[in-house]
């Protein structure tokens, strides 16, 4: 059982319950999307990535939905696009320059962890670790929800969990990865 001086306590079903000062340490939400706090109709969702933690082939999800010692998809609780979501801007900023693996990409997944878009933000083609070795330098997702063409459909009629696919097994890579939308169906 964790003690209350490191962020978290074990209920009696096993399940972890964060404390306040949990939230206070970005290190425990690197490599998952939190939403950032903001007024009007432009919402933002920020991801601190580091490639390193992703291993080989690895998918960011948030949850061990089976029990099996493999995360594996996402809670309700998760951070993700709200159904019919538009999403105007994705943009990546390195801050450690990538190495070791091939390429990343950002998509969305159902709940259980199944691909709805694995790369319907940031593309292999935009992920190409070429593209993250400047430090400072931005790469802006092109994948197809944030096309700017006319009549561009949003991510769909379900939520959207995000997760980052690498290719390869990176051994460093660090940055943050911005995600402007409208939820047309959000509070008014």
């Amino acid at each position: 059982m964790a003690s209350a001086s490191s962020g978290a306590w074990v209920n009696p079903d096993g399940l972890k319950v964060p404390f306040g000062n949990y939230y206070k340490t970005p290190a425990n939400f690197v490599n998952r999307p939190r939403q950032l706090k903001a007024d009007g109709l432009i919402k933002q969702i920020v991801i601190d990535y580091d490639l390193a933690k992703l291993g080989a082939d690895g998918v960011s999800y948030t949850t061990d939905l089976d029990n099996d010692g493999v995360v594996d998809g996402f809670t309700t609780g998760d951070c993700c696009l709200p159904a019919n979501a538009s999403v105007l801007r994705v943009v990546s900023v390195t801050s450690v320059a990538a190495a070791g693996g091939t390429s990343i990409a950002l998509g969305t997944f159902g709940l259980t962890g199944t691909a709805i878009d694995a790369d319907g933000l940031i593309t292999a083609t935009e992920g190409v670790v070429a593209n993250q070795n400047l430090v400072g330098g931005r790469t802006y997702g092109a994948g197809a929800y944030v096309s700017t063409s006319v009549d561009t459909a949003g991510i769909g009629t379900a939520d959207g969990y995000l997760a980052l696919t690498a290719v390869g097994t990176y051994t460093a890579g660090k940055g943050r990865i911005l995600i402007e939308y409208i939820d047309p169906l959000g509070d008014l």
